[in-house]
């Protein structure tokens, strides 16, 4: 009974952020910490700091490294595993390519809580972004705004204030995947 219940609150969990980032709305704000260590996000620490614009709704903090790596990352899955599955398959391209900005990325789903996960690197050494909407938008954000030359810090506050998950994930897996398939061996 125990395992159902936490199956169904979990499964409830990932529900809420899927529908909550697709919507792009609420999205956390977050607060710089100079010790490079894993930082929390909260709307509540800088909604008076971004001027006032929004209001800051509740929701959970979440962990990332303010800081850039001070040593090798681990490496992300092989995406040639999930060749047969094209979300997936590009999502871990992606992955591997910006492994230092995912490092200092915090991930708006309740991995950190749940799995223990220190930022969106996390959930490509794992198979956790097979299946998360939310990291798969992430993961893409963070790859394209890295490709435009916007610093990690840049990605956080543009992820912050939610414009950037507004966009069709099946669309870009569809007008990217062949330039992968072409570049990752199978």
């Amino acid at each position: 009974m125990t395992n159902r219940v936490a199956s169904t609150t979990l499964g409830a969990t990932l529900l809420f952020g899927a529908a909550w980032l697709s919507e792009a709305v609420g999205e956390p704000r977050v607060q710089s910490r100079p010790s490079g260590q894993t930082q929390s996000t909260s709307p509540a620490d800088t909604s008076s700091q971004m001027g006032g614009k929004r209001e800051a709704p509740t929701t959970p903090r979440h962990a990332y490294h303010t800081e850039p790596p001070k040593g090798p990352l681990p490496s992300t899955l092989d995406p040639a595993q999930f060749a047969n599955k094209k979300t997936a398959f590009v999502v871990y391209c992606l992955a591997g390519r910006v492994k230092e900005f995912l490092y200092q990325m915090p991930c708006y789903c309740p991995c950190d809580k749940q799995g223990g996960h220190t930022s969106l690197l996390d959930c490509y050494t794992s198979k956790h972004g097979t299946a998360c909407k939310i990291c798969q938008k992430e993961v893409i954000v963070a790859y394209e705004q890295s490709k435009d030359g916007k610093t990690a810090s840049e990605i956080r506050q543009a992820m912050e204030l939610g414009d950037v998950f507004k966009f069709d994930i099946r669309k870009y897996v569809e007008e990217h995947y062949s330039e992968f398939a072409q570049t990752t061996p199978q």
